[in-house]
């Protein structure tokens, strides 16, 4: 007996199991296996993409992780039981010369054994390596069943973020836009009259990034469809109304909390200490003033955006840039 074949297959075994059942039925993320391969593929993406978040090469990011993340877990559950069968020589034989497997013979019985098979071809000698098939074969059985209903709620709420992100862009490109298409020349109602069912979708996609954090890496190169920029953009447009007096405190807050929330979920797992190499804008207002809405004066604005939000907005910046993105996707509708 090679105890220490039994011992590495042992962990391996134990270690990717855990790691699967974190991933897939935890509410709290993925295992750490599964967010350092979801991070070295996602920034294996972006440096080749040239950090560009209009390259098409980072749609394919997504796709990537959740293939690799699958393919770890087949080759660490498939690995953990082949070095224990190597363990022993004589655990698996040939059923009908029972001639003694060789290496090669084994991975393929440990192969077969977890994709639930069955294949016959080859079994165990004694009780305990036959137990041993028997707790693999169910671990297996259940990996497939895991990984199925894993995958799903990921694509679901990838399906979400770009509605999400669709639906934010659409009430305007800019945050002056925002504001100028929902002033009706008194009050921002019609705004007001979609934060329930924005803050809605945002408190969704916030719980979803925390339920699923790799959807953070299915990107989207059209701006309207991403998230980070969307997202930027509606903060934006929520401190301008605060400038311009928005009176609906109760809708006001609900928008704040939801924000408040996202980028707290954001910091935990995307962005701790991220640094923003770019400064944030000032917007400029002036199309602002000639819709006639009643926003502060341009020195309050410039101390507002610049000196009480300059934190906040560093990291709105780091958001938009570990993204591919940049301030002109928010401000600059050319972009």
């Amino acid at each position: 007996m090679n105890y220490l074949y039994l011992i590495l297959g042992i962990l391996l075994f134990i270690l990717t199991l855990m790691d699967l059942i974190k991933t897939t039925f935890s509410s709290n993320g993925g295992g750490k296996i599964t967010n350092t391969i979801s991070k070295g593929v996602w920034k294996l993406f972006f440096v080749a993409s040239g950090k560009n978040g209009k390259s098409g090469l980072l749609s394919y990011a997504g796709p990537a992780v959740l293939i690799t993340i699958l393919l770890v877990w087949i080759i660490g559950l498939w690995n953990g039981l082949f070095l224990m069968l190597l363990s022993d020589k004589g655990s698996i034989v040939n059923s009908s010369t029972l001639a003694t497997a060789t290496s090669l013979e084994k991975l393929y019985y440990a192969g077969f054994t977890l994709s639930t098979l069955g294949v016959g071809d080859y079994i165990a000698t004694t009780d305990t390596w036959r137990i041993v098939t028997s707790l693999a074969a169910f671990s297996g059985l259940a990996f497939i069943t895991a990984s199925i209903t894993y995958f799903v709620p990921v694509l679901s709420a990838v399906g979400l973020q770009s509605k999400l992100s669709l639906y934010i862009s659409g009430m305007g490109k800019t945050p002056q836009q925002i504001l100028i298409n929902s002033w009706n020349g008194k009050d921002f109602s019609s705004f007001f009259d979609n934060v329930s069912d924005l803050c809605q979708m945002l408190m969704q996609h916030t719980m979803n990034h925390h339920s699923y954090p790799v959807i953070h890496y299915f990107h989207n190169n059209q701006v309207k469809l991403a998230i980070a920029p969307a997202i930027v953009l509606l903060d934006e447009a929520y401190h301008l109304l605060k400038l311009a007096g928005a009176k609906d405190e109760l809708k006001m807050e609900m928008l704040y909390t939801t924000l408040k929330t996202y980028k707290e979920t954001m910091e935990e797992s995307f962005l701790k200490n991220a640094k923003a190499y770019n400064k944030a804008p000032t917007p400029d207002l002036a199309k602002v003033h000639q819709a006639g809405i009643p926003v502060k004066e341009t020195e309050q604005v410039k101390r507002m955006f610049e000196q009480e939000l300059h934190e906040h907005r560093q990291l709105l910046t780091a958001l938009l840039e570990k993204d591919g993105w940049t301030w002109k996707q928010v401000y600059d509708p050319s972009y």
